[in-house]
Protein backbone atom coordinates (compact mmCIF):
# COMPACT_ATOMS: atom_id res chain seq x y z
CA UNK A 1 0.00 0.00 0.00
CA UNK A 2 1.06 3.55 -0.87
CA UNK A 3 2.55 5.54 2.06
CA UNK A 4 1.37 8.76 2.98
CA UNK A 5 4.39 9.89 1.91
CA UNK A 6 2.94 9.99 -1.73
CA UNK A 7 0.54 12.21 -2.44
CA UNK A 8 -3.06 11.13 -3.71
CA UNK A 9 -3.21 14.35 -5.75
CA UNK A 10 -0.34 15.84 -6.99
CA UNK A 11 -1.91 17.71 -9.60
CA UNK A 12 -3.52 19.52 -6.41
CA UNK A 13 -0.08 19.79 -5.14
CA UNK A 14 1.00 21.37 -8.08
CA UNK A 15 -1.92 23.65 -8.63
CA UNK A 16 -1.40 25.11 -5.47
CA UNK A 17 2.69 25.50 -5.70
CA UNK A 18 1.98 27.45 -8.61
CA UNK A 19 0.34 30.18 -6.46
CA UNK A 20 -4.04 28.75 -7.23
CA UNK A 21 -5.87 29.34 -4.21
CA UNK A 22 -7.88 26.70 -2.65
CA UNK A 23 -10.91 28.03 -4.33
CA UNK A 24 -9.59 28.28 -7.28
CA UNK A 25 -8.36 24.76 -7.56
CA UNK A 26 -12.01 23.81 -5.79
CA UNK A 27 -13.36 25.73 -8.63
CA UNK A 28 -10.67 23.87 -10.98
CA UNK A 29 -11.59 20.19 -10.36
CA UNK A 30 -14.97 20.16 -9.04
CA UNK A 31 -14.34 19.35 -5.37
CA UNK A 32 -15.10 20.58 -2.25
CA UNK A 33 -13.11 23.19 -0.64
CA UNK A 34 -12.65 21.55 2.90
CA UNK A 35 -11.36 18.36 0.96
CA UNK A 36 -8.52 20.19 -0.80
CA UNK A 37 -8.53 22.35 2.21
CA UNK A 38 -7.53 19.06 4.86
CA UNK A 39 -5.42 17.19 1.59
CA UNK A 40 -2.88 20.17 1.56
CA UNK A 41 -2.05 19.92 5.29
CA UNK A 42 -1.90 16.68 5.51
CA UNK A 43 0.78 17.05 2.37
CA UNK A 44 2.78 20.18 4.46
CA UNK A 45 3.27 17.27 6.95
CA UNK A 46 5.15 15.21 4.58
CA UNK A 47 6.49 17.52 2.13
CA UNK A 48 7.25 20.25 4.84
CA UNK A 49 7.78 23.97 2.46
CA UNK A 50 5.08 23.34 0.38
CA UNK A 51 2.55 26.50 1.80
CA UNK A 52 5.74 28.48 1.66
CA UNK A 53 6.46 27.63 -2.14
CA UNK A 54 2.37 28.04 -2.41
CA UNK A 55 2.63 31.36 -0.66
CA UNK A 56 5.66 32.97 -2.66
CA UNK A 57 3.76 31.77 -6.32
CA UNK A 58 0.48 34.04 -4.46
CA UNK A 59 2.68 36.56 -3.67
CA UNK A 60 4.41 36.73 -7.01
CA UNK A 61 1.15 36.81 -8.79
CA UNK A 62 0.99 39.70 -11.04
CA UNK A 63 -2.14 41.68 -12.69
CA UNK A 64 -2.57 38.85 -14.99
CA UNK A 65 -4.19 36.85 -11.88
CA UNK A 66 -7.77 35.13 -12.62
CA UNK A 67 -9.91 37.36 -10.52
CA UNK A 68 -13.11 36.29 -9.29
CA UNK A 69 -15.26 38.39 -12.86
CA UNK A 70 -12.89 36.38 -14.66
CA UNK A 71 -13.43 33.41 -12.99
CA UNK A 72 -17.29 34.01 -13.44
CA UNK A 73 -16.69 34.36 -17.14
CA UNK A 74 -14.38 30.77 -17.36
CA UNK A 75 -17.41 28.83 -15.48
CA UNK A 76 -20.15 30.61 -18.20
CA UNK A 77 -18.07 29.50 -20.86
CA UNK A 78 -17.52 25.77 -19.88
CA UNK A 79 -21.30 25.78 -19.02
CA UNK A 80 -21.94 26.75 -22.62
CA UNK A 81 -19.27 23.60 -23.44
CA UNK A 82 -21.38 21.42 -21.43
CA UNK A 83 -24.55 22.53 -22.86
CA UNK A 84 -23.40 22.40 -26.68
CA UNK A 85 -20.57 20.14 -26.86
CA UNK A 86 -19.22 23.27 -28.53
CA UNK A 87 -16.81 26.11 -27.86
CA UNK A 88 -19.30 29.96 -28.66
CA UNK A 89 -18.94 30.80 -32.24
CA UNK A 90 -18.36 34.53 -33.10
CA UNK A 91 -21.22 34.30 -35.21
CA UNK A 92 -23.70 33.42 -32.17
CA UNK A 93 -25.88 36.53 -30.70
CA UNK A 94 -25.70 38.19 -27.22
CA UNK A 95 -24.18 36.01 -24.68
CA UNK A 96 -22.42 33.70 -26.88
CA UNK A 97 -20.66 36.22 -29.22
CA UNK A 98 -19.88 38.04 -26.02
CA UNK A 99 -18.39 34.37 -24.67
CA UNK A 100 -16.94 33.66 -28.33
CA UNK A 101 -14.94 37.09 -28.10
CA UNK A 102 -13.74 35.99 -24.35
CA UNK A 103 -12.30 33.08 -25.56
CA UNK A 104 -10.51 34.72 -28.64
CA UNK A 105 -8.88 37.39 -25.80
CA UNK A 106 -7.46 34.13 -23.40
CA UNK A 107 -6.15 32.42 -26.86
CA UNK A 108 -4.31 35.66 -27.76
CA UNK A 109 -3.38 36.41 -24.62
CA UNK A 110 -1.40 32.32 -24.41
CA UNK A 111 0.02 32.54 -28.18
CA UNK A 112 1.38 35.76 -27.51
CA UNK A 113 2.95 34.51 -24.21
CA UNK A 114 1.18 36.79 -21.82
CA UNK A 115 -0.90 34.20 -19.67
CA UNK A 116 -0.35 33.36 -16.27
CA UNK A 117 0.47 30.46 -15.20
CA UNK A 118 -2.63 29.96 -13.13
CA UNK A 119 -4.78 31.19 -15.77
CA UNK A 120 -3.63 28.17 -18.01
CA UNK A 121 -4.19 25.50 -15.55
CA UNK A 122 -8.35 26.94 -14.91
CA UNK A 123 -8.68 27.08 -18.68
CA UNK A 124 -7.53 23.35 -19.00
CA UNK A 125 -11.07 22.22 -18.56
CA UNK A 126 -12.43 24.30 -21.68
CA UNK A 127 -11.00 21.72 -24.33
CA UNK A 128 -10.19 23.31 -27.55
CA UNK A 129 -10.18 26.85 -26.11
CA UNK A 130 -6.36 27.11 -27.60
CA UNK A 131 -7.68 26.56 -30.84
CA UNK A 132 -4.55 24.42 -32.10
CA UNK A 133 -4.99 20.56 -31.14
CA UNK A 134 -1.33 20.51 -31.70
CA UNK A 135 -0.18 23.12 -29.55
CA UNK A 136 -2.45 21.65 -27.07
CA UNK A 137 -1.05 18.01 -27.18
CA UNK A 138 2.37 19.39 -27.29
CA UNK A 139 1.31 21.52 -23.92
CA UNK A 140 0.13 18.34 -22.16
CA UNK A 141 2.97 16.53 -22.92
CA UNK A 142 5.04 19.52 -21.40
CA UNK A 143 2.92 19.30 -18.29
CA UNK A 144 3.63 15.91 -17.88
CA UNK A 145 7.48 15.89 -18.15
CA UNK A 146 7.76 19.09 -15.77
CA UNK A 147 5.58 16.34 -13.05
CA UNK A 148 8.00 13.69 -13.78
CA UNK A 149 10.87 15.83 -13.45
CA UNK A 150 9.12 17.06 -10.03
CA UNK A 151 8.86 13.99 -8.76
CA UNK A 152 12.43 13.20 -9.88
CA UNK A 153 14.19 15.87 -8.07
CA UNK A 154 11.59 14.94 -4.91
CA UNK A 155 12.74 11.64 -5.21
CA UNK A 156 16.73 12.27 -5.77
CA UNK A 157 17.34 14.98 -4.19
CA UNK A 158 18.95 16.83 -7.40
CA UNK A 159 18.70 18.06 -11.07
CA UNK A 160 18.91 15.55 -13.61
CA UNK A 161 21.65 15.34 -15.68
CA UNK A 162 21.98 15.54 -19.35
CA UNK A 163 25.42 14.11 -19.53
CA UNK A 164 27.60 11.38 -17.60
CA UNK A 165 23.34 10.59 -16.56
CA UNK A 166 22.98 7.55 -14.53
CA UNK A 167 19.90 6.50 -16.16
CA UNK A 168 18.17 6.74 -19.71
CA UNK A 169 15.16 8.80 -17.97
CA UNK A 170 17.85 10.93 -16.27
CA UNK A 171 19.29 11.92 -19.66
CA UNK A 172 15.29 12.23 -21.12
CA UNK A 173 14.72 14.70 -18.57
CA UNK A 174 18.24 16.30 -18.22
CA UNK A 175 17.81 17.20 -21.82
CA UNK A 176 13.97 18.54 -21.17
CA UNK A 177 15.85 20.52 -18.55
CA UNK A 178 18.28 22.01 -20.73
CA UNK A 179 16.32 22.83 -23.85
CA UNK A 180 13.89 24.87 -21.05
CA UNK A 181 17.36 27.02 -19.87
CA UNK A 182 18.33 27.78 -23.20
CA UNK A 183 14.72 28.49 -24.42
CA UNK A 184 14.55 30.62 -21.00
CA UNK A 185 18.09 32.88 -22.11
CA UNK A 186 16.74 33.14 -25.41
CA UNK A 187 13.50 34.80 -24.19
CA UNK A 188 11.28 32.32 -25.83
CA UNK A 189 10.25 30.42 -22.60
CA UNK A 190 6.50 31.27 -22.71
CA UNK A 191 5.70 32.55 -19.13
CA UNK A 192 3.29 30.38 -18.26
CA UNK A 193 5.92 27.56 -18.45
CA UNK A 194 8.45 29.33 -16.77
CA UNK A 195 5.98 30.19 -13.97
CA UNK A 196 5.08 26.29 -13.47
CA UNK A 197 9.06 25.82 -13.56
CA UNK A 198 9.46 28.28 -10.89
CA UNK A 199 6.73 27.10 -8.89
CA UNK A 200 7.17 23.03 -9.47
CA UNK A 201 11.50 23.26 -9.01
CA UNK A 202 12.30 26.68 -7.62
CA UNK A 203 16.01 25.58 -7.81
CA UNK A 204 16.16 24.71 -11.42
CA UNK A 205 17.74 28.11 -12.46
CA UNK A 206 20.48 27.38 -10.27
CA UNK A 207 21.60 24.11 -12.03
CA UNK A 208 25.00 24.72 -13.27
Amino acid sequence: MTGWNVSRHPEWDMMYAAGLTVREIADRCRQNVATIRLHLSVREKYAPGLRATHEAALAGRGPDRPTTAWRRRLDEALAFQAAHQRLPSNSGEGVEGSLARWVANQRTAYLSGRMSAAKVILLDGLEGWQGHPQQQLLDERWRSTLAALTAYVAAVGEMPRYKNYASEHERTLGVWLHTQHQRRSEGTLQSWRLEALDAAVPSWRSRS
